[in-house]
């Protein structure tokens, strides 16, 4: 992962950090507020300005961040059949 030239906002740290938990935009947006379509070009935008490409880089920026200042929920698992 490259530095970006500007520090990360609050927003694109929140989607960074859920983007590592494989969270869809839909579930990003829900979480954080807006719309999907808001957090796809957020998504878009910041991916460029880190300069990442494989889902082990934005786990390793999302790490790179440090603790999370924030407890976030699980996504419900489907219940399982016995």
């Amino acid at each position: 992962m490259n530095t970006p030239a500007a520090p990360l906002t609050t927003r694109e740290k929140q989607i960074l950090r859920r983007m590592a938990l494989g969270r869809s935009d839909a579930e990003i947006a829900h979480q954080i507020g807006g719309s999907e379509a808001q957090v796809a070009t957020q998504r878009l935008r910041l991916l460029r300005k880190l300069n990442i490409y494989l889902h082990a880089e934005i786990i390793e920026a999302a790490i790179d961040l440090g603790p999370w200042p924030y407890q976030m929920k699980r996504p419900s698992s489907p219940s399982r059949l016995s």
